[in-house]
Protein backbone atom coordinates (compact mmCIF):
# COMPACT_ATOMS: atom_id res chain seq x y z
CA UNK A 1 0.00 0.00 0.00
CA UNK A 2 1.02 3.55 -1.09
CA UNK A 3 1.16 6.38 0.72
CA UNK A 4 -1.77 6.18 3.22
CA UNK A 5 -4.58 8.96 3.25
CA UNK A 6 -6.38 10.66 5.99
CA UNK A 7 -9.31 8.50 5.14
CA UNK A 8 -7.23 5.39 5.37
CA UNK A 9 -5.89 6.68 8.68
CA UNK A 10 -9.48 7.54 10.28
CA UNK A 11 -10.61 4.49 9.05
CA UNK A 12 -8.44 2.02 10.68
CA UNK A 13 -8.59 4.28 13.87
CA UNK A 14 -12.62 3.62 13.59
CA UNK A 15 -12.22 0.30 13.65
CA UNK A 16 -10.08 0.44 16.55
CA UNK A 17 -12.33 1.89 18.41
CA UNK A 18 -15.50 0.06 17.29
CA UNK A 19 -13.45 -3.70 18.51
CA UNK A 20 -12.57 -2.20 22.07
CA UNK A 21 -9.47 -1.55 21.17
CA UNK A 22 -9.04 1.82 22.35
CA UNK A 23 -5.06 2.45 23.01
CA UNK A 24 -4.19 1.02 19.87
CA UNK A 25 -6.37 3.99 18.20
CA UNK A 26 -4.71 6.37 20.49
CA UNK A 27 -1.30 5.29 19.50
CA UNK A 28 -2.87 5.75 15.81
CA UNK A 29 -3.19 9.21 16.38
CA UNK A 30 -0.06 9.75 17.36
CA UNK A 31 1.81 7.29 14.70
CA UNK A 32 -0.06 9.70 12.58
CA UNK A 33 0.84 13.14 13.51
CA UNK A 34 4.68 11.79 13.20
CA UNK A 35 4.39 11.05 9.47
CA UNK A 36 3.00 14.27 9.40
CA UNK A 37 -0.73 13.38 8.01
CA UNK A 38 -3.39 15.74 8.52
CA UNK A 39 -6.48 14.65 10.91
CA UNK A 40 -9.85 15.93 9.73
CA UNK A 41 -13.17 16.28 12.16
CA UNK A 42 -13.55 12.87 11.89
CA UNK A 43 -10.42 11.53 12.84
CA UNK A 44 -10.28 13.86 15.60
CA UNK A 45 -13.88 12.60 17.14
CA UNK A 46 -12.67 8.86 16.06
CA UNK A 47 -9.53 9.63 18.87
CA UNK A 48 -11.42 11.69 21.15
CA UNK A 49 -13.92 8.53 21.59
CA UNK A 50 -11.00 6.21 21.65
CA UNK A 51 -10.10 8.79 24.75
CA UNK A 52 -13.55 8.65 26.38
CA UNK A 53 -13.89 5.27 26.36
CA UNK A 54 -10.82 4.27 27.31
CA UNK A 55 -11.17 6.99 30.55
CA UNK A 56 -7.96 8.13 29.16
CA UNK A 57 -7.71 11.84 30.36
CA UNK A 58 -4.22 12.83 29.69
CA UNK A 59 -4.02 11.58 26.50
CA UNK A 60 -7.68 13.21 25.90
CA UNK A 61 -5.57 16.61 26.80
CA UNK A 62 -3.51 16.02 24.23
CA UNK A 63 -5.27 16.21 21.74
CA UNK A 64 -7.55 19.25 22.81
CA UNK A 65 -3.94 20.91 23.05
CA UNK A 66 -3.22 19.96 19.25
CA UNK A 67 -7.28 20.77 18.16
CA UNK A 68 -6.18 24.63 19.98
CA UNK A 69 -2.99 24.70 17.70
CA UNK A 70 -4.55 23.98 14.55
CA UNK A 71 -7.51 25.85 15.36
CA UNK A 72 -10.22 22.75 15.18
CA UNK A 73 -11.98 23.96 18.77
CA UNK A 74 -14.75 26.20 16.80
CA UNK A 75 -16.25 23.18 15.33
CA UNK A 76 -20.06 22.06 17.44
CA UNK A 77 -18.70 18.54 16.36
CA UNK A 78 -15.23 18.81 17.98
CA UNK A 79 -16.14 20.46 20.81
CA UNK A 80 -19.24 17.85 21.86
CA UNK A 81 -16.67 15.34 21.04
CA UNK A 82 -14.26 17.41 23.77
CA UNK A 83 -16.95 17.72 26.42
CA UNK A 84 -18.02 13.61 26.01
CA UNK A 85 -14.48 13.14 26.65
CA UNK A 86 -13.99 14.99 29.72
CA UNK A 87 -17.14 14.09 31.09
CA UNK A 88 -16.55 10.46 30.50
CA UNK A 89 -12.59 10.76 32.09
CA UNK A 90 -14.47 12.59 35.14
CA UNK A 91 -13.39 16.31 34.93
CA UNK A 92 -16.31 18.17 34.48
CA UNK A 93 -14.65 21.12 35.27
CA UNK A 94 -12.81 20.66 31.91
CA UNK A 95 -16.41 19.64 30.32
CA UNK A 96 -17.80 22.51 31.72
CA UNK A 97 -15.26 25.18 30.58
CA UNK A 98 -15.74 24.40 26.95
CA UNK A 99 -19.72 24.52 27.27
CA UNK A 100 -19.87 27.83 28.70
CA UNK A 101 -16.99 29.44 25.59
CA UNK A 102 -19.35 27.57 22.77
CA UNK A 103 -21.32 29.90 20.75
CA UNK A 104 -23.11 27.60 19.55
CA UNK A 105 -24.88 24.73 21.72
CA UNK A 106 -27.02 21.77 20.53
CA UNK A 107 -29.32 19.14 21.92
CA UNK A 108 -26.67 17.12 22.18
CA UNK A 109 -24.03 19.77 23.49
CA UNK A 110 -26.97 19.95 26.60
CA UNK A 111 -27.31 16.34 26.73
CA UNK A 112 -23.83 15.56 27.47
CA UNK A 113 -23.24 17.91 29.92
CA UNK A 114 -26.57 17.06 31.89
CA UNK A 115 -25.64 13.19 31.77
CA UNK A 116 -22.19 14.03 32.66
CA UNK A 117 -23.20 16.15 35.98
CA UNK A 118 -25.82 12.84 36.34
CA UNK A 119 -22.49 10.28 35.29
CA UNK A 120 -20.21 12.29 37.94
CA UNK A 121 -22.48 11.99 41.39
CA UNK A 122 -23.32 16.50 40.64
CA UNK A 123 -26.82 15.88 40.67
CA UNK A 124 -27.70 18.75 41.84
CA UNK A 125 -25.66 21.00 38.48
CA UNK A 126 -27.67 18.33 36.55
CA UNK A 127 -31.11 19.59 37.43
CA UNK A 128 -29.84 23.38 37.34
CA UNK A 129 -28.38 23.17 33.79
CA UNK A 130 -31.47 21.09 33.04
CA UNK A 131 -33.61 24.72 34.40
CA UNK A 132 -31.30 26.61 32.10
CA UNK A 133 -31.59 24.25 29.26
CA UNK A 134 -35.55 24.48 28.78
CA UNK A 135 -35.29 28.27 28.32
CA UNK A 136 -32.93 27.92 25.31
CA UNK A 137 -33.70 24.03 24.16
CA UNK A 138 -36.62 21.62 24.01
CA UNK A 139 -35.23 18.69 25.67
CA UNK A 140 -35.82 14.98 23.81
CA UNK A 141 -36.38 11.85 25.10
CA UNK A 142 -32.13 11.49 25.49
CA UNK A 143 -32.51 14.64 27.77
CA UNK A 144 -35.12 12.65 29.93
CA UNK A 145 -32.80 9.40 30.40
CA UNK A 146 -30.00 11.86 31.32
CA UNK A 147 -32.00 14.24 34.04
CA UNK A 148 -33.80 11.02 35.60
CA UNK A 149 -31.04 9.58 37.10
CA UNK A 150 -30.08 13.06 38.61
CA UNK A 151 -33.54 12.72 40.61
CA UNK A 152 -33.28 9.15 41.63
CA UNK A 153 -29.80 10.04 43.52
CA UNK A 154 -30.89 13.05 45.37
CA UNK A 155 -34.47 10.88 45.78
CA UNK A 156 -36.07 14.68 44.61
CA UNK A 157 -39.45 12.84 43.86
CA UNK A 158 -41.55 15.20 43.35
CA UNK A 159 -38.81 16.74 40.65
CA UNK A 160 -39.16 13.40 39.06
CA UNK A 161 -42.73 13.72 38.82
CA UNK A 162 -42.72 16.32 36.79
CA UNK A 163 -40.02 15.19 34.54
CA UNK A 164 -42.49 11.90 34.45
CA UNK A 165 -45.42 14.21 33.35
CA UNK A 166 -43.21 15.94 30.85
CA UNK A 167 -42.21 12.11 29.03
CA UNK A 168 -46.14 11.25 29.18
CA UNK A 169 -46.94 14.77 27.32
CA UNK A 170 -44.28 14.12 24.87
CA UNK A 171 -44.59 10.53 24.50
CA UNK A 172 -41.59 9.42 25.13
CA UNK A 173 -41.84 5.94 27.71
CA UNK A 174 -41.68 4.02 24.52
CA UNK A 175 -38.33 4.85 25.13
CA UNK A 176 -36.61 2.24 26.68
CA UNK A 177 -33.51 4.02 28.09
CA UNK A 178 -36.31 6.56 29.39
CA UNK A 179 -39.17 3.77 30.59
CA UNK A 180 -36.16 2.22 32.51
CA UNK A 181 -34.76 5.49 34.07
CA UNK A 182 -38.28 5.91 35.10
CA UNK A 183 -38.90 2.76 36.85
CA UNK A 184 -34.96 2.98 38.64
CA UNK A 185 -36.09 6.88 39.74
CA UNK A 186 -38.95 5.65 41.36
CA UNK A 187 -37.22 2.37 43.08
CA UNK A 188 -34.54 5.14 44.64
CA UNK A 189 -37.29 7.58 45.65
CA UNK A 190 -38.74 4.82 47.43
CA UNK A 191 -41.97 4.59 45.66
CA UNK A 192 -41.93 0.78 44.75
CA UNK A 193 -45.58 0.89 44.01
CA UNK A 194 -45.21 2.98 41.14
CA UNK A 195 -42.05 1.73 39.85
CA UNK A 196 -43.70 -1.66 39.46
CA UNK A 197 -46.48 -0.23 37.30
CA UNK A 198 -44.47 1.90 35.44
CA UNK A 199 -42.49 -1.66 34.99
CA UNK A 200 -45.90 -3.37 34.41
CA UNK A 201 -47.15 -1.12 31.21
CA UNK A 202 -43.59 -1.31 29.77
CA UNK A 203 -44.37 -3.08 26.31
CA UNK A 204 -41.44 -4.78 25.77
CA UNK A 205 -39.27 -5.48 28.54
CA UNK A 206 -35.33 -6.02 27.68
CA UNK A 207 -32.71 -7.13 30.15
CA UNK A 208 -31.90 -3.83 31.70
CA UNK A 209 -35.72 -3.72 32.43
CA UNK A 210 -35.89 -6.69 34.80
CA UNK A 211 -32.39 -6.19 36.14
CA UNK A 212 -33.97 -2.69 37.20
CA UNK A 213 -36.78 -4.33 39.00
CA UNK A 214 -34.98 -6.82 40.40
CA UNK A 215 -32.12 -4.71 42.05
CA UNK A 216 -35.03 -2.46 42.99
CA UNK A 217 -36.37 -4.96 45.09
CA UNK A 218 -33.35 -5.76 46.65
CA UNK A 219 -32.59 -2.14 47.92
CA UNK A 220 -36.24 -2.12 49.61
CA UNK A 221 -35.72 -5.63 51.43
CA UNK A 222 -38.34 -7.53 49.50
CA UNK A 223 -36.20 -10.57 48.72
CA UNK A 224 -39.02 -12.92 47.77
CA UNK A 225 -40.35 -10.28 45.32
CA UNK A 226 -36.90 -9.86 43.66
CA UNK A 227 -36.67 -14.01 42.97
CA UNK A 228 -40.31 -14.06 41.83
CA UNK A 229 -39.28 -11.39 39.22
CA UNK A 230 -35.79 -12.89 38.47
CA UNK A 231 -38.12 -15.90 37.71
CA UNK A 232 -40.59 -14.58 35.51
CA UNK A 233 -38.08 -13.00 33.19
CA UNK A 234 -36.14 -16.80 32.83
CA UNK A 235 -40.19 -17.33 31.76
CA UNK A 236 -40.44 -14.33 29.31
CA UNK A 237 -37.05 -16.22 27.97
CA UNK A 238 -35.02 -13.64 28.50
CA UNK A 239 -31.49 -14.92 30.41
CA UNK A 240 -29.94 -13.08 33.06
CA UNK A 241 -26.37 -11.55 32.70
CA UNK A 242 -23.40 -10.76 35.31
CA UNK A 243 -25.46 -7.73 36.63
CA UNK A 244 -28.55 -9.32 36.87
CA UNK A 245 -26.79 -11.88 39.11
CA UNK A 246 -25.29 -9.38 41.28
CA UNK A 247 -29.01 -7.78 41.71
CA UNK A 248 -30.23 -11.05 42.48
CA UNK A 249 -27.33 -11.54 45.13
CA UNK A 250 -27.67 -8.44 47.03
CA UNK A 251 -31.58 -8.73 47.51
CA UNK A 252 -30.45 -12.39 49.21
CA UNK A 253 -28.15 -10.42 51.21
CA UNK A 254 -30.88 -8.01 51.89
CA UNK A 255 -33.10 -10.43 53.36
CA UNK A 256 -31.25 -12.78 54.85
CA UNK A 257 -32.13 -15.11 52.11
CA UNK A 258 -29.02 -17.68 52.66
CA UNK A 259 -30.01 -20.63 50.86
CA UNK A 260 -31.39 -19.21 48.07
CA UNK A 261 -28.54 -16.94 47.90
CA UNK A 262 -25.87 -19.84 47.54
CA UNK A 263 -28.87 -21.64 44.44
CA UNK A 264 -28.03 -18.79 43.02
CA UNK A 265 -24.40 -18.12 43.07
CA UNK A 266 -24.06 -22.20 41.76
CA UNK A 267 -27.38 -21.15 38.75
CA UNK A 268 -24.77 -18.49 37.62
CA UNK A 269 -21.77 -20.87 37.78
CA UNK A 270 -23.55 -24.19 36.70
CA UNK A 271 -26.10 -23.27 34.71
CA UNK A 272 -25.92 -19.49 33.07
CA UNK A 273 -21.87 -20.27 32.77
CA UNK A 274 -20.79 -17.11 34.25
CA UNK A 275 -17.13 -17.76 36.18
CA UNK A 276 -17.86 -14.95 39.53
CA UNK A 277 -16.12 -11.83 39.62
CA UNK A 278 -15.13 -10.11 42.72
CA UNK A 279 -19.12 -8.39 42.87
CA UNK A 280 -20.26 -12.27 43.75
CA UNK A 281 -18.27 -12.78 45.60
CA UNK A 282 -18.96 -9.52 47.90
CA UNK A 283 -22.62 -10.67 47.80
CA UNK A 284 -22.10 -13.74 48.97
CA UNK A 285 -19.68 -12.28 51.62
CA UNK A 286 -21.90 -9.94 52.57
CA UNK A 287 -24.77 -12.88 52.85
CA UNK A 288 -23.34 -14.57 55.16
CA UNK A 289 -21.88 -11.64 57.16
CA UNK A 290 -25.51 -10.89 57.28
CA UNK A 291 -27.14 -14.19 59.18
CA UNK A 292 -24.21 -14.31 61.40
CA UNK A 293 -22.02 -16.90 59.85
CA UNK A 294 -19.07 -14.96 60.51
CA UNK A 295 -16.06 -17.80 60.14
CA UNK A 296 -17.78 -19.19 57.13
CA UNK A 297 -17.57 -16.07 55.45
CA UNK A 298 -14.28 -15.37 56.14
CA UNK A 299 -13.24 -19.26 55.12
CA UNK A 300 -15.03 -18.54 51.76
CA UNK A 301 -12.96 -15.34 51.73
CA UNK A 302 -9.75 -17.57 52.24
CA UNK A 303 -10.68 -19.97 49.61
CA UNK A 304 -12.04 -17.68 46.76
CA UNK A 305 -9.92 -18.69 43.26
CA UNK A 306 -9.15 -14.39 42.92
CA UNK A 307 -7.54 -12.46 44.96
CA UNK A 308 -10.06 -10.45 47.61
CA UNK A 309 -10.44 -6.50 47.37
CA UNK A 310 -11.00 -4.52 50.13
CA UNK A 311 -14.51 -4.46 49.32
CA UNK A 312 -14.96 -8.02 50.34
CA UNK A 313 -13.01 -7.64 53.41
CA UNK A 314 -15.22 -4.74 54.22
CA UNK A 315 -18.39 -6.72 53.78
CA UNK A 316 -16.82 -9.52 56.26
CA UNK A 317 -16.18 -6.39 58.38
CA UNK A 318 -19.43 -4.59 58.15
CA UNK A 319 -20.86 -8.05 59.51
CA UNK A 320 -18.83 -7.96 62.10
CA UNK A 321 -20.24 -4.65 63.48
CA UNK A 322 -23.28 -5.91 62.91
CA UNK A 323 -23.09 -8.59 65.06
CA UNK A 324 -20.46 -7.53 67.68
CA UNK A 325 -17.14 -9.71 66.99
CA UNK A 326 -14.18 -7.00 67.50
CA UNK A 327 -11.71 -9.83 67.68
CA UNK A 328 -12.91 -10.62 64.02
CA UNK A 329 -13.13 -6.73 63.02
CA UNK A 330 -8.92 -6.10 64.37
CA UNK A 331 -7.77 -9.20 62.17
CA UNK A 332 -10.52 -8.51 58.95
CA UNK A 333 -9.20 -4.41 59.29
CA UNK A 334 -5.65 -4.78 59.12
CA UNK A 335 -6.45 -6.83 55.65
CA UNK A 336 -8.51 -3.65 54.56
CA UNK A 337 -5.74 -1.51 55.46
CA UNK A 338 -3.35 -3.30 53.63
CA UNK A 339 -5.26 -3.16 50.43
CA UNK A 340 -7.00 0.64 50.61
CA UNK A 341 -5.20 2.03 53.57
CA UNK A 342 -6.22 6.01 52.62
CA UNK A 343 -10.15 4.66 53.04
CA UNK A 344 -11.14 6.69 55.73
CA UNK A 345 -14.79 4.50 55.61
CA UNK A 346 -12.91 1.60 57.14
CA UNK A 347 -11.34 3.15 60.03
CA UNK A 348 -14.23 5.18 60.86
CA UNK A 349 -16.07 1.51 60.67
CA UNK A 350 -13.16 -0.35 62.99
CA UNK A 351 -13.54 2.79 65.40
CA UNK A 352 -17.23 2.08 65.52
CA UNK A 353 -16.86 -1.23 66.36
CA UNK A 354 -14.80 -0.16 69.51
CA UNK A 355 -17.16 2.64 70.50
CA UNK A 356 -20.24 0.07 70.25
CA UNK A 357 -18.18 -2.38 72.88
CA UNK A 358 -16.96 0.87 74.88
CA UNK A 359 -13.38 0.14 73.89
CA UNK A 360 -12.33 4.27 74.04
CA UNK A 361 -8.78 3.77 74.62
CA UNK A 362 -8.40 2.29 70.86
CA UNK A 363 -11.34 4.25 69.52
CA UNK A 364 -8.72 7.35 70.60
CA UNK A 365 -5.76 5.41 69.11
CA UNK A 366 -7.68 4.64 65.56
CA UNK A 367 -9.07 8.65 65.66
CA UNK A 368 -5.08 9.69 65.96
CA UNK A 369 -4.04 7.32 63.60
CA UNK A 370 -6.78 9.07 61.28
CA UNK A 371 -5.12 12.59 61.88
CA UNK A 372 -1.88 11.29 61.02
CA UNK A 373 -2.48 10.07 58.25
CA UNK A 374 -5.04 13.49 57.27
CA UNK A 375 -8.06 11.63 56.41
CA UNK A 376 -11.18 13.10 56.34
CA UNK A 377 -14.29 11.70 57.98
CA UNK A 378 -16.98 11.77 55.67
CA UNK A 379 -20.03 13.56 57.77
CA UNK A 380 -23.28 12.14 58.31
CA UNK A 381 -26.01 14.16 56.57
CA UNK A 382 -29.95 13.65 55.67
CA UNK A 383 -31.90 15.72 53.62
CA UNK A 384 -35.66 15.39 53.19
CA UNK A 385 -37.90 17.25 49.90
CA UNK A 386 -40.84 19.14 50.86
CA UNK A 387 -43.00 20.98 48.25
CA UNK A 388 -40.12 20.79 45.53
CA UNK A 389 -37.41 21.79 48.24
CA UNK A 390 -34.80 19.84 49.31
CA UNK A 391 -33.76 20.47 52.91
CA UNK A 392 -30.40 19.27 54.24
CA UNK A 393 -29.86 18.35 57.89
CA UNK A 394 -26.10 17.38 59.14
CA UNK A 395 -25.40 15.80 62.57
CA UNK A 396 -25.81 18.31 65.40
CA UNK A 397 -27.34 20.81 63.53
CA UNK A 398 -28.99 24.22 65.16
CA UNK A 399 -29.20 26.54 62.53
CA UNK A 400 -32.45 25.20 61.02
CA UNK A 401 -35.71 27.73 61.74
CA UNK A 402 -37.35 25.02 63.06
CA UNK A 403 -34.72 23.74 65.50
CA UNK A 404 -36.46 24.30 68.52
CA UNK A 405 -40.14 22.96 67.58
CA UNK A 406 -37.87 19.47 66.01
CA UNK A 407 -36.12 19.56 69.44
CA UNK A 408 -39.26 19.83 71.18
CA UNK A 409 -40.62 16.48 69.02
CA UNK A 410 -37.84 14.33 69.76
CA UNK A 411 -37.79 15.76 73.50
CA UNK A 412 -41.26 14.45 73.58
CA UNK A 413 -41.06 11.53 71.72
CA UNK A 414 -38.12 10.13 73.19
CA UNK A 415 -40.62 10.22 76.81
CA UNK A 416 -43.23 8.55 75.19
CA UNK A 417 -40.98 5.74 73.97
CA UNK A 418 -40.02 5.87 77.94
CA UNK A 419 -43.06 5.32 79.34
CA UNK A 420 -43.51 2.35 76.56
CA UNK A 421 -40.45 0.73 78.24
CA UNK A 422 -37.82 1.97 75.35
CA UNK A 423 -35.03 2.84 76.57
CA UNK A 424 -31.91 5.03 74.17
CA UNK A 425 -29.02 2.71 72.48
CA UNK A 426 -26.47 4.83 73.98
CA UNK A 427 -23.66 2.53 72.46
CA UNK A 428 -24.46 4.36 69.15
CA UNK A 429 -23.58 7.66 70.42
CA UNK A 430 -19.93 6.87 69.73
CA UNK A 431 -18.49 9.04 72.40
CA UNK A 432 -16.72 8.66 75.84
CA UNK A 433 -19.44 10.09 77.91
CA UNK A 434 -22.49 9.27 80.76
CA UNK A 435 -25.69 8.47 79.51
CA UNK A 436 -27.25 11.74 79.74
CA UNK A 437 -24.41 13.34 77.14
CA UNK A 438 -24.87 10.20 75.13
CA UNK A 439 -28.60 10.69 74.76
CA UNK A 440 -28.21 14.48 74.09
CA UNK A 441 -25.85 13.30 71.09
CA UNK A 442 -28.18 10.77 69.98
CA UNK A 443 -31.03 13.34 69.41
CA UNK A 444 -28.57 15.22 67.20
CA UNK A 445 -28.67 12.50 64.69
CA UNK A 446 -29.07 14.07 60.75
CA UNK A 447 -31.91 11.57 60.33
CA UNK A 448 -33.92 12.20 63.54
CA UNK A 449 -33.95 15.65 62.38
CA UNK A 450 -34.87 15.02 59.18
CA UNK A 451 -37.67 13.03 60.05
CA UNK A 452 -38.77 14.83 62.96
CA UNK A 453 -39.00 18.06 60.26
CA UNK A 454 -40.78 15.66 57.97
CA UNK A 455 -43.90 14.89 60.36
CA UNK A 456 -44.02 18.90 61.33
CA UNK A 457 -44.01 19.85 58.04
CA UNK A 458 -45.94 17.27 55.96
CA UNK A 459 -49.45 17.16 55.73
CA UNK A 460 -51.13 14.24 58.46
CA UNK A 461 -51.04 10.77 56.23
CA UNK A 462 -48.14 11.91 54.04
CA UNK A 463 -45.30 9.73 53.78
CA UNK A 464 -42.27 10.92 54.98
CA UNK A 465 -39.15 10.02 52.51
CA UNK A 466 -35.83 10.79 54.53
CA UNK A 467 -32.44 10.13 52.57
CA UNK A 468 -29.26 9.70 54.43
CA UNK A 469 -25.70 9.69 53.36
CA UNK A 470 -24.36 6.95 55.47
CA UNK A 471 -25.55 3.65 56.93
CA UNK A 472 -28.55 4.35 59.82
CA UNK A 473 -27.52 4.46 63.14
CA UNK A 474 -29.40 1.34 65.33
CA UNK A 475 -31.04 3.94 68.10
CA UNK A 476 -32.21 6.16 65.00
CA UNK A 477 -33.54 2.59 63.29
CA UNK A 478 -35.54 2.21 66.92
CA UNK A 479 -36.56 6.22 66.77
CA UNK A 480 -37.76 5.62 63.30
CA UNK A 481 -40.29 2.59 64.19
CA UNK A 482 -41.46 4.45 66.81
CA UNK A 483 -42.46 7.70 65.31
CA UNK A 484 -44.07 5.45 62.48
CA UNK A 485 -46.26 4.30 65.41
CA UNK A 486 -46.51 7.42 67.59
CA UNK A 487 -47.44 9.72 64.38
CA UNK A 488 -49.43 7.53 62.68
CA UNK A 489 -47.03 8.03 59.29
CA UNK A 490 -45.49 5.77 57.05
CA UNK A 491 -41.79 6.49 57.07
CA UNK A 492 -39.15 5.29 54.43
CA UNK A 493 -35.38 6.37 55.00
CA UNK A 494 -32.79 5.31 52.20
CA UNK A 495 -29.37 5.03 53.81
CA UNK A 496 -26.04 4.22 52.21
CA UNK A 497 -27.14 0.18 52.17
CA UNK A 498 -30.74 -0.14 51.42
CA UNK A 499 -34.18 1.27 51.95
CA UNK A 500 -35.97 0.88 55.07
CA UNK A 501 -40.08 1.41 55.07
CA UNK A 502 -41.43 2.01 58.77
CA UNK A 503 -44.99 1.10 59.00
CA UNK A 504 -47.12 0.48 62.54
CA UNK A 505 -43.31 0.25 64.88
CA UNK A 506 -42.25 -1.89 62.29
CA UNK A 507 -39.72 -2.04 59.53
CA UNK A 508 -39.43 -4.03 55.90
CA UNK A 509 -35.69 -4.89 56.60
CA UNK A 510 -36.65 -7.42 59.89
CA UNK A 511 -32.60 -6.78 61.17
CA UNK A 512 -31.37 -7.75 57.80
CA UNK A 513 -29.13 -4.27 57.16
Amino acid sequence: MGKRSVVSWTSMMAGFVREGLYDGAIRLFSEMERKGVSPDLFTITSVLHACACNGSLESGRDVHTYIKEKKMDSSLFVSNALMDMYAKCGSMEDAYSIFSQMQVKDIISWNTMIGGYSKNCLPNEALNLFVEMQRVIKPNSITMACILPACASLAALERGREIHGYVLRNGFFSDHYVSNALVDMYVKCGVLVLARLLFDMTPSKDLISWTVMIAGYGMHGFGSEAIATFNAMRNEGVEPDEVTFISILYACSHSGLLSEGWRFFHIMRNECNFEPKLEHYACMVDLLARVGKLSKAYKFIETMPIKPDATIWGALLCGCRIHHDVKLAEKVSERVFELEPENTGYYVLLANIYAEAEKWEKVKILREKIGRRGLKKNPGCSWIEIRGKVYVFVAGDSSHPQTKKIESLLKRLRMEMREEGYFPKTRYALINADDMEKEVALCGHSEKLAMAFGILSLPYGKTIRVTKNLRVCGDCHEMAKFMSKSASREIVLRDSNRFHHFKDGNCSCRGFW
